[in-house]
């Protein structure tokens, strides 16, 4: 068995297993199993694989065919090139996400005086971080709903930060000490700002689809998907709440789906908002929100 003959193994037994995108895995689950650099990979196709990595190899195989994404496979995602530790606890980062980041920052490059952000729904901390992490000068801060999300984000910030985590309490660490501040919160219900930019990627997909998902065995936590009926319900609740926890001008920044934007829109307009726009995600469709506070 050679590393070659172990990589088209591994991308037979996934494009029968129905995964999207079967070389990609099994390149990937095999970088794991050798814990070795794509380009090393690719330059080792004629050696032999050793037994041991191979049938670790193949329990990664059986686990991507059973529907586990690699990210969880390895513990680990990118996302505005840095590299988060994640797992079921929380979802896994989407690179169309990064919309949301690059919106914040452009707005707050604009703005060099606005010093003052909160991420709500952070999960993994993946836009709280990256943001903190591309602007070390901001103020930044998350929330989200459970001690279980924490200590994910906890562990991100303090390996991409340098922050050493919180520890008690539910807000912790003053941002002027340089910490990164995280709140146990439904929503912005317990958050203290104001803040001169809120971000959120919130849970945005309806009951149903939901429920689709749990049926075939989707493996991220059905808490961090569940949007309501229509996928609104949480958008919805984030717009009702924002204008309180907003400094004058203030801005909210959402992430949604791209039926739901023009719905968002009306809500933002009749909470209060102005100069609602919305930017594509990387196939060019409406993904992030945006009202600005007058």
């Amino acid at each position: 068995m050679t590393v070659g003959n172990a990589l088209h193994e591994g991308q037979s037994r996934l494009f029968y297993a129905e995964v999207d995108t079967p070389l990609l895995d099994a390149t990937v689950l095999l970088c794991e199993a050798l814990e070795t650099s794509k380009e090393r990979l690719l330059a080792s196709l004629p050696e032999p694989l050793e037994e041991e990595r191979y049938r670790r190899y193949l329990e990664l195989l059986d686990r991507r065919s059973a529907g586990i994404p690699v990210s969880y496979l390895r513990g680990r995602k990118e996302f505005f090139s840095l590299e988060f530790r994640v797992d079921r606890r929380v979802l896994v980062p989407r690179p169309d996400t990064e919309v949301l980041v690059e919106e914040a920052l452009r707005i707050l490059d604009g703005h060099p005086e606005r010093r003052r952000v909160h991420d709500a729904c952070t999960g993994s901390g993946c836009v709280a971080i990256a943001i903190k992490h591309a602007r070390p000068g901001l103020e930044v801060s998350a929330s989200d709903l459970s001690e279980e999300v924490r200590e994910v984000f906890e562990e991100n910030a303090r390996r991409l930060l340098g922050d050493p985590g919180a520890r008690d309490g539910l807000v912790e660490r003053d941002p002027a000490a340089g910490g990164l501040p995280f709140t146990i919160s439904d929503l912005l219900s317990a958050v203290r700002g104001p803040f001169d930019l809120i971000t959120a990627n919130p849970p945005y997909l309806t009951d149903r689809e939901v429920e689709d998902l749990l049926k075939v065995g989707w493996p991220e936590p059905p808490e961090a998907l569940r949007g309501g009926l229509d996928g609104m319900a949480l958008l919805a609740r984030l717009i009702a709440q924002a204008p309180e926890h907003l400094a004058r001008p203030g801005w909210l920044l959402l992430e949604a789906a791209p039926p739901q934007m023009e719905r968002l829109g009306t809500l933002l307009v009749e909470a209060g908002f102005g100069e609602v726009t919305v930017a594509p995600d990387l196939g060019g469709r409406p993904r992030v929100i945006t009202g600005v506070l007058p």
